[in-house]
């Protein structure tokens, strides 16, 4: 049975996320697979138009591969119900990347470089957040903690949507700020124009769009899938 690879990426709605694009495009074209891509958002290049490539193919199954970092409404309900919606065929949705081995090796190399340096600031991871799902919160404290283990310093787990808010940091105190997104789109943006205005003594670091990190979460879920070794 053919067996079709579907990368799907948020999307934005008047236009496609180039860089992200590019990277993901880069690993699929180094694996001998039939393989897709679809946004979430936008009229361009949709999800249900990748599904439509892939059957055209007669794959007899397809791997959804969320290009998402947390578990949240996208993961949990856009995808499967779009998905049902579509698809012909059988499918399976990996988890999204922020659990990957291949993402917190990588934000734990980025901080150790940063951390390094003195003085010994105290780390703000900062995610999107949700008020609708507990999982991602639970993910990112994980995160948090093996950090606070690895590195030996504070590090705080925060949230635009819930609680805790990073608006809600006190003191003159610098920290070293990790927004946690894979693209400099407009939620990051916005963020880091806050910081720039209330906050300019922290570290305000890039977001995640480091195309060997993302190649090696993805690599690790097609794994988890049986689709390569």
């Amino acid at each position: 049975m053919n067996i079709g690879i579907l990368y799907v990426l948020h999307g934005r709605k008047t236009s496609i996320p180039q860089k992200l694009l590019n990277i993901v495009k880069e690993f699929s074209d180094t694996l001998d697979l039939l393989q897709a891509i679809g946004m979430l958002e936008g009229q361009q290049q949709t999800l249900e138009s990748a599904v439509t490539l892939l059957e055209e193919q007669a794959v007899g199954k397809i791997i959804v591969v969320p290009v998402l970092l947390f578990p949240a409404t996208h993961a949990r309900e856009d995808i499967p119900q779009r998905m049902k919606a579509c698809a012909a065929v059988p499918f399976e949705i990996c988890e999204t990347l922020g659990s990957t081995r291949a993402v917190y090796g990588w934000l734990k190399g980025r901080l150790q470089e940063v951390t390094e340096r003195p003085p010994k600031l105290p780390v703000m991871l900062i995610v999107h957040g949700t008020t609708h799902y507990t999982e991602p919160a639970e993910q990112l404290e994980r995160i948090a903690a093996a950090l606070r283990s690895d590195l030996g310093r504070e590090v705080f787990a925060t949230n635009h949507l819930g609680e805790p808010h990073y608006q809600a940091i006190s003191g003159e105190h610098p920290y070293i700020v990790q927004r946690l997104f894979f693209t400099d789109g407009y939620l990051a943006k916005k963020i880091g124009v806050w910081f720039e205005n209330n906050r300019p003594q922290d570290v305000l670091l890039e977001q995640l769009l480091d195309a060997e990190a993302v190649h090696a979460a993805l690599k690790e879920r097609l794994e988890d899938a049986g689709c390569i070794r």
